[in-house]
């Protein structure tokens, strides 16, 4: 395969919806998989019909986690961790679950 023909391929699969995100029934948004660098799974993320009642939680989540997680933030992760989120995968499968989940304006990635 030539260099070209992978990168448009590579282009190609990152356009690619990979999961939806779900609070409930609610659909929040959409992830789309960029790399994977094990455990964590980097993705882009478009927001949708739930996002806005959510967005703040995830802020302060980013907030504290680029202050290393200071005592006084630490409630950010547990109310993001307490919303059950599921990722659906688009194109059918088994729903997963994350165990941490980080949803920001220029990078999102989770891990299950």
């Amino acid at each position: 395969m030539s260099m070209s023909v992978w990168r448009r391929t590579q282009r190609k699969k990152q356009q690619e919806a990979a999961w939806q995100v779900k609070h409930g029934a609610a659909l929040v948004g959409t992830l789309f998989l960029l790399e994977i660098d094990q455990p964590w799974f980097r993705c882009r993320f478009e927001p949708s019909g739930e996002w806005d009642s959510l967005s703040t939680l995830f802020e302060a989540q980013e907030e504290a986690r680029a202050m290393n997680f200071p005592e006084d933030m630490v409630w950010s992760i547990a109310a993001v961790r307490d919303l059950d989120l599921e990722l659906h995968p688009v194109d059918g499968g088994e729903v997963i679950r994350p165990v941490m989940i980080y949803i920001g304006k220029e990078q999102s990635s989770f891990r299950y």
